[in-house]
């Protein structure tokens, strides 16, 4: 056998990732008790509903993790068509009564018996895999805008179009973000891509603009003094959690603004949570976790022995990082509402779930690539 056999044959599972994701676990279930208890037992009659929910999860979300981890990412080329299939039938059952969930007008979820997810989280990775596998075959082609850019920009432009109408603008945008990252490192014009950008501007600002809601937010976040007890209300809020904070926090479980000021404290704002408990030190580490799993995908992708492994790589990694960024983003008001949960300790159980599944293909990539 020569040496460079053997640099092939001696692949390793990524601990290091592994373990700061499992640190991230532990952090998230020690907050969403802490932002939920109260908020838990008003509305559910105990403190632990959303503890104990979100622990099911993410036992089913490890056991995802480690099937992601056996299964060769070389076999989702078989399997991204039928994959994104299935997400599409998914995002039109959401309209459906009697098999979508509805809450004030918004369809995000379905419901099978006591089992419900989000078909629009589900889209998250499918539209990575779909992409990554897609572009490899395309490879030749992808330069052109008719046969090669344009084909991916009607299928994404659907999907959205369904995200967008449930309405869910924020995944919408992350789909979008995503696709066109992953579009340029597939080797599409980035002049095809910013093209169309500009297209898509105009349908974004009708979908923002013209949406009184939507509006409402935007203002909200500009000028939240303006209307402090409805759009201005949770970023004044927000300022107020980590602003109390400090450098070293109030102290684990005694915030106040979780209190019934802060809306979903354990879903969207968990952030501010942990900002306003642990202070600017506890928010700066988990800023550095989340910096360290984008630089360990990206290792990956560098790594990767084929362009399926780089552009899943890339994507998944794009994937938990842009959501990181838009959640701490809208946490620190610096962004408008958008929705996106916190990857790993937000509750949710469909993102706990796309997360770490997003995270056992990673180390499946790593594990099927050289050491260097």
């Amino acid at each position: 056998m020569t040496n460079k056999q053997r640099t092939m044959n001696n692949t390793g599972f990524d601990y290091p990732l592994f373990f700061v994701i499992l640190i991230l676990l532990a952090i998230g279930l020690m907050f969403l008790y802490s932002a939920s208890a109260a908020y838990a037992y008003r509305h559910q009659g105990d403190s632990y509903f959303y503890l104990k929910r979100q622990s099911i999860w993410l036992g089913l979300g490890l056991a995802f993790l480690w099937l992601a981890s056996k299964f060769n990412y070389k076999n989702y080329k078989y399997l991204d068509r039928p994959l994104l299939f299935i997400v599409l039938v998914f995002l039109c059952l959401v309209f459906i009564p009697g098999i979508g969930g509805e809450a004030g007008g918004v369809h995000r979820s379905i419901g099978i018996g006591f089992i419900h997810f989000t078909p629009s989280e589900i889209a998250k990775l499918s539209v990575v895999v779909y992409l990554a596998c897609s572009l490899v075959r395309k490879k030749e082609k992808i330069e052109s805008y008719i046969s090669g850019s344009l084909p991916y920009f009607i299928i994404l432009g659907g999907i959205s179009v369904l995200v967008v109408i449930e309405p869910d603008l924020g995944t919408a945008l992350i789909i979008a973000i995503i696709a066109f990252i992953l579009l340029y490192a597939g080797g599409a014009r980035l002049s095809h891509l910013i093209y169309t950008a500009f297209l898509a501007l105009v349908p974004l600002y009708f979908s923002i603009f013209k949406i009184g809601y939507r509006m409402d937010r935007i203002i909200g976040w500009l000028n939240p003094e303006q209307d402090p007890l409805k759009a201005g209300y949770q970023p004044i809020h927000l300022k107020r959690a980590l602003g109390s904070g400090g450098l070293w926090g109030l102290g684990s479980g005694q915030g106040i603004e979780k209190l019934f000021y802060l809306p979903t404290p354990h879903t969207d704002s968990i952030f501010a949570v942990i900002g306003e408990e642990l202070g600017f030190i506890g928010t700066s580490l988990i800023l550095a976790l989340f910096f360290f799993i984008v630089l360990r995908g990206l290792r990956i992708a560098r790594r990767a022995p084929d362009d399926l492994g780089k552009l899943l790589a890339v994507g998944l990694t794009s994937l938990i990082g842009l959501q990181a960024i838009l959640n701490m983003g809208v946490a620190t008001v610096v962004l408008p509402t958008t929705g996106a949960t916190l990857p790993f300790i937000s509750y949710g159980g469909s993102s706990l779930l796309i997360c770490l599944t997003s995270i056992g293909i990673l180390l499946n990539i790593s594990k099927n690539s050289p050491l260097k």
